[in-house]
């Protein structure tokens, strides 16, 4: 089904929350509020599951933090809706083919892009140099290399190869920040024909075969989900590096707990799981000393959550505006 732009007489635009950020943590949408009340736009937030749904219905936009997925049934509900705001880069919790198919624009904020690739630079690091081997022999008082040999087997990073899994803005920006410490950069890209020549686009095979190291930044999709599994892990260079601050999704996390148990991954780098939080009572990557976790947390900065506001505000004008909501 399509959805016509032309706006209902006397029908205030309304955006939806489908999945607040309130439901699960403290959050504040006061900006947005303020940001779209002089354009006359209503701005719901739904106390629960049933009062969203009953909403859906009547939004022009709706927008979704990715704490619930926005599925194809959902799409059917959406009878005057002409776009979708990911709070997120990522459009992994919405069908966006559904979304698609029914004429309605999906869109995402890219808030924190340096801030992710910072994060990544940073378990890069840490991973590299066994920063928390080494943090917890200070701690236990064992001091120098005799009483800790491991750390006679750390390779330089300089002149080693760093795979980009999916080379978006995250992507090179990471690349940009390892050639600042001397490494070789090479990248899968959705489309080789941008490739950048400090950033060379190679097949994911030979990505996965010449990287010491790899970060994955690609989205979550149907092409993408569960990419790394033990296909890919068995034709990596071993003792490979895995740092991912994409999505959990794009590795199968039981074929890289078998990767480090038999030393194909040294060590794996996570901000991001599936599901997250992950159940204790089957997560076979924590409490590892080769696995090191953050908690989604890469794309936070002061500035980045204070930018996410104004972007989420022009994002619902623009989406607005485009559909003749306004």
């Amino acid at each position: 089904m399509t959805h016509p732009p032309e706006p209902v007489p006397d029908h205030r635009p309304r955006v939806v929350l489908f999945d607040p950020i309130g439901w699960v943590q403290d959050w504040s949408y006061a900006e947005e509020i303020e940001a779209l009340a002089p354009l006359g736009v209503d701005f719901v937030i739904p106390e629960d599951r049933n009062a969203r749904d009953r909403y859906l219905p009547e939004a022009d936009v709706v927008v979704v933090s990715s704490i619930d997925q926005l599925t194809a049934a959902h799409v059917e509900q959406l009878g005057r809706c002409v776009g979708i705001l990911c709070y997120s880069a990522g459009t992994d919790a919405v069908d966006v083919e559904a979304a698609t198919r029914a004429g309605i624009a999906v869109g995402n904020i890219r808030a924190g892009t340096v801030d992710v690739a910072d994060h990544a630079m940073a378990l890069l690091l840490a991973a590299w140099r066994r920063l928390p081997a080494m943090i917890s022999a200070a701690t236990a008082g064992r001091w120098g290399l005799d009483p800790n040999p491991d750390l006679r087997s750390i390779p330089r990073l300089e002149g080693k190869t760093l795979g980009i899994l999916g080379a978006g803005a995250i992507g090179r920006a990471v690349a940009a920040r390892a050639r600042a410490f001397g490494m070789f950069t090479v990248a899968t890209y959705r489309r080789p024909e941008v490739a950048e020549t400090e950033l060379p686009h190679v097949p994911l095979e030979r990505l996965l075969a010449d990287s010491n190291a790899l970060v994955l930044t690609a989205s979550l999709n149907p092409s993408t989900a569960g990419i790394i599994d033990a296909g890919a892990l068995a034709v990596t260079r071993p003792g490979l590096v895995l740092v991912n601050v994409g999505r959990g999704g794009l590795i199968v996390e039981r074929d890289l707990a078998q990767a480090l148990d038999d030393g194909i991954v040294a060590v794996a780098a996570l901000d991001v799981r599936d599901p997250e939080p992950p159940d204790p009572s089957e997560d076979l990557l924590g409490g590892r000393p080769n696995v090191i976790q953050t908690p989604h947390a890469a794309g936070v900065s002061v500035e980045a959550l204070s930018s996410l506001h104004r972007l989420a505000s022009d994002g619902i004008e623009s989406l607005l505006r485009e559909g003749g909501r306004l």
